[in-house]
Parts: C-alpha cells; structure tokens; sequence
C-alpha cells in the first residue's frame, strides 16, 4: 500500500494550507499585540545577576541539544547510509513472526492497516505466523478475509487471542508463548511487534531484514513514526511536534547503537531473543523496587521494559530514520489540555519508571552517551521550571513587563530550539513553538507529580489502572507521603529561585 495516498474518514495528516496560514497570521499577531504593549509599559530595573545565571542554564541545555543535532546529522546521513548499504539483502529470514494487538479498533482503522500487513507479506514472500489479539468480532472478519487473500501467496498461520481485558502485557506475553510452543524458530526468523492502528509502508519487511541478518550483534531496531491524526489541528501539531523531537533524539543516540525505546508502534526483533521466556516474562510482569512503595508492577510501558531487556542484555538497537510507519492516532476525548496531560502522565510515568533502573546499570552496561541522557532527562525536569517560576517571581517585583519579556524570551529560545530539530526532520509549524514550551512545562510539573508517585499507572483508552485497597496505617502513610513531598520539592524549587533573585 502506498501510505502516501492513504485516506482514512476524520483522520488527517496535516492541516490545509489556509489553517496553516491562519496559524502562522495568529502568531505574528500576538507577537506584535504583545510588543506595542510592552512599549507602553514603564521600564523596570532587573537584577542582571539572575539573567546570567538563566542564561548558564540555557547555554548548558542548547549546547546539550546542539550536540545531539551534529550526533543525528552525522548518523542520518554518513553513519546510516553506510549501515544501510551494507544491510542490503541477499537471503531472506526463513520465517517472520508477527503479535498485532488490537483494542476496539474500528473499520475504518483496522481495514487498511490489514490490507498494508497481508500486501507486504505477500510481496516479502517468506512464511509467516500472525497472531492478532482482537476485542471486537469485527475485526475478526477484516483479519479472516484478508489472510485468506493471503494464503495463495505464501505459507501463512494465523492465530487469534481474544483479550481478557487485562491489559496488552498480558496480552503480548500470551501471543509470544503462543509461537514459542508452537513450534521452534531458526537462528535468523524475526519477530515483530505492532500496533492494530499502525500500517505498514512497502519494503519494510525487506529493509528490517536485511539490518537484522546482516548485524548478528543487532537484538532490535525501530523506524519512525509518522502520525495521521483524528482531532483537531492543535492536537494534530502536537503529535507532529512530538514525533520530529522523536526523530531528533533517536537519530542521535543511534549513533552509538541505542535508543531510548523500542516503540510499540512498530519494532522488529531477533525471534530467538523476543520468544525466550526471560524476555516473555519481563514482558509479562515486569516491576520495579522503590524504596518507599516496595516492588510496583508495570502496567503500561511495555515498549520501555522490551527495551531494557535489549539494553540490560546487552544487544545492540538502531533506528532507522528513512523507514516510516502512518501510526493512526484516535486521541482519547476531551479538552486538548485534558487530552495531552492525560497522555504525559502515561508516557513519562513510564520513562521515570525505566529511567532509574536503566541509569543503576551503570555506563558500562547503557553505554556512556545513553547514559548521560538518562540522567539528564531527570535534571531537565527540574531547570525548565526554573525559568517560568522566575518570571512569575520577579513579576511581583517589577510587574506585568517581566512577564512579557519572558514570553519573547520563549519565543526565541523554543524557536532555535524547533529550527535545530526542522533542520534534521524536515518538520516545522509555527504552533511547535507554542506547544513545545507547553510540553516542557506541564510535561516537567507532571513529571515532578511522577517522580514522587511512580505506582500511579493507567491505560488512557482501556480504563484500566492499578489500584490497592489496603487501608492499613502504613499504607496511609505511604499514601501521604509522596503528597508532603511534592509540596517540599515545589517549595524548594520556589526557594531556590527567590535565592537566585536575592
């Protein structure tokens, strides 16, 4: 299928051009609102000694993302090709495996990703086990219908796994054991891991292959994701901001042979690894230790504890920048700001619960560059504060104009900062300037509520959560807690500004 041509009802890849010329008339309206209105405002004496120290801060985090931005020039267009030319393939695996979770997925959704899957098995031309983990009987006759097309062309098992409403852990660890007591895999059968809203473009069975049998040391690799989005403009843009800084981060670290996640949109791995039951089971029941809460099971996240089974092992991952999937995105309902937070606390609440025991692996095991990006996306959380509750600060010092230059400030700084991540993904919309300092901000307040509340798990779209009914009096302590603590990070951060002030 050509993903390029794909059309599928209320779901959009981009906005017309006369939204986005509305966005870019809005932007530079405000701008100029804000500026006739900050030239009437009285001059205000500001202590100069503060703006040195905020521009350390961002002269440490720019040179940070400016390091990444040479890093993901340098693998995306001299590293990579190189690894990809090599990576051309001259035998086939002898078989490919496919698990293919499904949660109340329309029609609409689950026919062209199916129809993507059945035309690139069919093109690849290799056997083939797929197990489809559905909820609805819908999809069920959209899976039966196409895979009977199918089985004319090459040799093809399909298993269907019914969900228990347990989660996609459960699930996905089902579907694995499934294949592993099916029947052994080959040394070079590989096994991918997708999402039912996820299609699939022409030639990625070939180019995952080919990486895959050509790098015996390689345990996995992911591609990048490109969002067709059902909502409106302003959650279209955040997901097409979202996934350029994606592609920004990724291309860097790859560089070194890691990412930061194996993504559960679309991921391919060596089959003789993902069917182990090591990895089964810590895909299954996969936990942490925090010293306050004890073992905490993972109930979402299992994009996060694949990868730190690659990682702790010890293989190799990549990213391969010019593969990508159409992930359709049906966002959960609400308000934008409900939408988005709702989503942050399920994403971060992941990356802060395997961002600990990641970094306890030490740089000898994560490899040093991966590393130093595990410890600084828990510093991150705390300096973006900095900068907003500064502002806020010296307002009540020297009024509304601080407040005004603060937002040019932003301006400027979340502009050189989406021009670095346009320059590599080819991206840009003047509203990624907006909503990339509305992601760092209310991502790092709700990754500060997270650090100190790492049991709080939910799914957005299948309202599951974890809940304890303990209601013994260390458990209300244990529930009070993390709230005290909140309130005690909070206040020395306040502390800590009005120290940087004084």
């Amino acid at each position: 299928m050509n993903v390029k041509d794909l059309v599928v009802k209320n779901f959009h890849r981009d906005d017309p051009l006369h939204i986005t010329l509305l966005w870019w008339l809005l932007f530079f309206t405000l701008l100029l609102c804000l500026w006739a209105f900050y030239t009437t405002l009285p001059s205000s004496d500001l202590n100069y000694e503060t703006v040195y120290v905020i521009g350390i801060i961002g002269l440490w985090r720019y040179s940070w993302k400016f390091i990444h931005l040479i890093r993901g020039l340098y693998y995306q267009y001299i590293r990579y090709p190189i690894l990809s030319s090599l990576a051309e393939l001259s035998h086939k695996p002898s078989e490919i495996l496919l698990v293919i979770p499904c949660y109340q997925t329309t029609p609409e959704v689950s026919t062209p990703v199916f129809k993507a899957l059945i035309d690139e098995i069919g093109n690849f031309g290799v056997a083939c086990r797929v197990v489809a983990c559905i909820t609805d009987e819908a999809d069920l006759n959209i899976i039966e219908v196409q895979f009977n097309k199918l089985q004319q062309q090459v040799p093809v098992s399909l298993f269907i796994i019914d969900q228990d409403g347990s989660g996609k852990r459960n699930t996905m660890a089902d579907a694995l054991t499934l294949l592993a007591d099916d029947r052994p895999v080959s040394k070079d059968s590989i096994l991918i891991l997708m999402d039912g809203d996820t299609i699939l473009p022409l030639g990625i069975l070939t180019k995952v292959s080919g990486f895959l049998m050509r790098y015996h040391d390689l345990g996995a690799l992911t591609v990048h994701n490109k969002p067709v989005v059902k909502g409106n403009s302003l959650t279209r843009q955040w997901y097409r901001q979202r996934m350029s800084q994606r592609h920004f981060y990724m291309s860097s670290l790859s560089l070194t042979y890691r990412v930061l996640v194996l993504t559960g949109r679309f991921s391919a791995f060596r089959a003789s690894l993902a069917l182990s039951p090591d990895f089964i089971e810590s895909l299954r029941k996969d936990t942490i230790t925090h010293w306050r809460y004890g073992r905490i099971l993972m109930l979402t996240g299992d994009d996060k504890s694949t990868w730190f089974y690659i990682l702790k092992e010890q293989w190799k991952m990549l990213y391969l920048p010019n593969i990508s999937v159409t992930c359709l995105e049906d966002t959960p309902s609400g308000s934008f700001i409900s939408t988005s937070i709702s989503l942050m606390t399920r994403w971060y609440g992941n990356m802060l619960r395997s961002n600990i025991r990641a970094i306890q692996l030490g740089p000898k095991k994560a490899g040093w560059f991966l590393w130093l990006c595990l410890i600084d996306q828990r510093i991150s959380m705390w300096t973006t504060l900095i900068g907003p509750s500064l502002a806020l600060v010296v307002t009540t010092y020297l009024g509304v104009k601080v407040v005004i230059a603060y937002i040019f400030w932003v301006v400027l700084t979340r502009s050189l900062n989406v021009g670095l991540i346009a320059v590599q993904s080819g991206q840009f919309h003047p509203i990624f300037v907006v909503l990339l300092w509305y992601e760092q901000f209310i991502g790092s307040l709700v990754k500060m509520y997270l650090f100190f509340h790492p049991n709080l798990q939910r799914w957005t779209r299948q309202n599951i959560d974890i809940k304890n009914k303990d209601r013994s009096v260390s458990h209300e302590i244990k529930r009070w807690l993390p709230h005290i603590e909140t309130i005690a990070a909070f206040s020395s951060l306040l502390i800590f500004v009005l120290w940087l002030y004084s």
